[in-house]
């Protein structure tokens, strides 16, 4: 139980440097309607509104690294894609660019050091490596945090597909909390007041 509790506690830390070092910084809302939109066009059909079929693969190797499938759904399960897409587009299209060039010298990088053309086109081992080499870079952080949001937002606005997020982290969804909620409350409830 020790090491989840410190897994968790981790995993939440490095959430937070995600978010500081990132390139772009969402608000509740604009998350909430990215979610909804991303949801909307996943469920009809649609292509990528924003990025083109190439750059959403790539990016999608990307997330699918940062938060892997395994015996858990990750990244791809999740539909974390979609949400970056929608994001970009209209939440916070000014770090579009800067995302486009990140995933570039990303691919030179790739280009440079492999035989290989495209980083979805590696393996694990080596997708990996080529993200250690600029985990301290805007677009790696990026990426983390539009990868996190997409994964742990609320599954009724359409991110966190199948609750892919909250099952991985251990949140149990209910509607309703009943009594007790907790220690103190459940002390309060059996004195009658």
């Amino acid at each position: 139980m020790k090491e989840i509790e410190f897994s968790r506690r981790a995993f939440l830390r490095h959430s937070l440097l995600a978010i500081r070092n990132s390139m772009i910084v969402l608000s509740l809302p604009a998350i909430l309607q990215s979610v909804a939109n991303a949801s909307e066009a996943t469920l009809q059909g649609n292509s990528f509104t924003t990025l083109n079929t190439e750059e959403a693969v790539e990016l999608a190797a990307i997330a699918a690294r940062i938060i892997p499938s395994d015996e858990t759904p990750g990244a791809n399960e999740a539909g974390v894609i979609h949400f970056i897409d929608n994001v970009m587009g209209t939440s916070r299209p000014e770090v579009l660019g800067p995302l486009r060039d990140g995933l570039a010298s990303l691919q030179n990088t790739v280009r440079a050091t492999l035989t290989e053309r495209k980083f979805s086109e590696l393996d694990p081992q080596q997708q990996d490596a080529i993200l250690q080499g600029i985990e301290d870079t805007p677009f790696f952080a990026t990426m983390r945090y539009l990868t996190i949001a997409g994964m742990f937002s609320l599954p009724e606005y359409g991110g966190n597909r199948d609750y892919a997020g909250w099952k991985l982290i251990g949140f149990e969804h209910r509607h309703v909390w009943e009594p007790p909620f907790g220690f103190y409350d459940a002390d309060y409830m059996a004195r009658g007041e």
